[in-house]
């Protein structure tokens, strides 16, 4: 097999894996994972079910990079802010919230696709009691949560590991359920909490997580 015979092969090999990503990606957007068959992802990718075992080997491997593909990125970027930050000034553990919350907001405001395809699927994830990809979810996040419980413990050293850890899934939970399932509060107000912007929404938020994070410690913890 010629050089230019076998680089021809690999071109066509990836540009199918990267179709079988990208329509995987937007048909769980749209639907959910347990709606959406492997028969449906070949057709629209115009691949074959052999395409998806030899670059993913299942479903679920399929939508692990597919999670993968869309909170990479956001995550790459909560930690690029997150090395900007001087945790020795005052208001550091405010920034450390922005860090975290940001990058969703920016995704939740953009018209890119791949950002929306991310909220859709984390609205998704979110409101799923379905084990299997709660744990498909946290998977992408041991690193961003091992660096953001560094952080706050470096700005709030009197709280503990176990309570940083804590505090840091409360702010991701205060953060997705507020911003991907915002129209609740409008609804449970009677209309007096009407979001007007993102930007409104992301002000409050990080003004009632800082307030939380930077408490003092609990002994019951």
């Amino acid at each position: 097999m010629s050089t230019a015979h076998r680089e021809t092969i690999i071109a066509s090999a990836t540009a199918t894996k990267m179709r079988l990503l990208d329509v995987s990606a937007r048909l769980f957007a749209e639907s959910g994972f347990d709606s959406v068959s492997l028969r449906l992802i070949t057709e629209n990718a115009e691949a074959n079910l052999a395409a998806v075992n030899y670059h993913f080997g299942s479903k679920e491997e399929l939508i692990t990079a597919v999670v993968e593909k869309l909170v990479g990125p956001v995550n790459q970027r909560r930690l690029a802010l997150l090395r900007k930050i001087n945790l020795d000034i005052s208001g550091a553990c405010e920034s450390i919230v922005e860090a975290f919350i940001d990058p969703v907001i920016q995704a939740a405001s953009r018209g890119d696709e791949e950002d929306q395809r991310y909220c859709k699927l984390m609205s998704r994830c979110i409101a799923s009691r379905d084990e299997r990809v709660t744990s498909l979810v946290l998977r992408q996040f041991p690193e961003v949560l091992a660096k953001f419980v560094d952080a706050l413990r470096s700005v709030c050293p009197w709280i503990s590991s176990d309570e940083a850890h804590m505090r840091i899934m409360f702010m991701a939970g205060a953060m997705a359920h507020s911003l991907f399932h915002h129209d609740k509060l409008v609804i449970i107000s009677e209309g007096r909490c009407e979001i007007a912007s993102l930007d409104g929404l992301r002000d409050e938020l990080v003004q009632f997580i800082s307030a939380g994070m930077s408490a003092g410690t609990s002994k019951s913890v």
